[in-house]
């Protein structure tokens, strides 16, 4: 998560729904990702939340960088 918050505070980056900036915070906890097509897996994410508009928008937390997993 802290890479997140790390990306969130060095660049601007707005929220697609409402174009706020600088609105945007990190949950705390590590969520999943469900298969939509009925298979037994899911992927770990965090989420990013606009504290403007609420909306939630899912990053997948292997493709964060600073988490060893990334490339």
């Amino acid at each position: 998560m802290a890479a997140v918050e790390a990306h969130l505070a060095r660049y601007v980056v707005s929220c697609p729904l409402c174009k706020a900036v600088d609105q945007l915070g990190v949950g705390q906890h590590l969520g999943r990702i469900e298969s939509a097509n009925g298979a037994k897996d899911s992927i770990p994410a965090v989420v990013v939340v606009c504290k403007r508009c609420g909306y939630l928008m899912p990053l997948a937390a292997d493709m964060i960088p600073g988490n060893g997993k990334a490339a």
